[in-house]
């Protein structure tokens, strides 16, 4: 799935739906969310992204984030909270 625009605690709620619904569908294995078109990211929306980890693990699903680099900030927000390297697949 992709994401866009300026994501803080007014999408969190959506976004934990969102993240509900795909990572509890049958058949899943994985949910990858593109952050490509992403401009800004938030305290609340790195604890949703981390919840719906933990929620894929923890159902022996995956759940990563893809292209963070889109945006200079979204990169840079996630490695300053430490969770870039454990949601993302590029190195970047």
């Amino acid at each position: 799935m992709a994401l866009s625009g300026e994501l803080d605690i007014a999408a969190t709620a959506t976004l934990t739906r969102l993240f509900h619904d795909q990572l509890t569908g049958p058949g899943t294995i994985a949910v990858r969310v593109d952050l490509t078109a992403v401009t800004f990211i938030d305290s609340t929306v790195i604890s949703t992204l981390i919840t719906a980890r933990n929620t894929a693990a923890a159902g022996g699903r995956e759940f990563t984030i893809t292209h963070a680099h889109g945006h200079g900030h979204v990169q840079r927000v996630l490695a300053v909270a430490g969770v870039l390297t454990a949601l993302t697949t590029d190195p970047t």
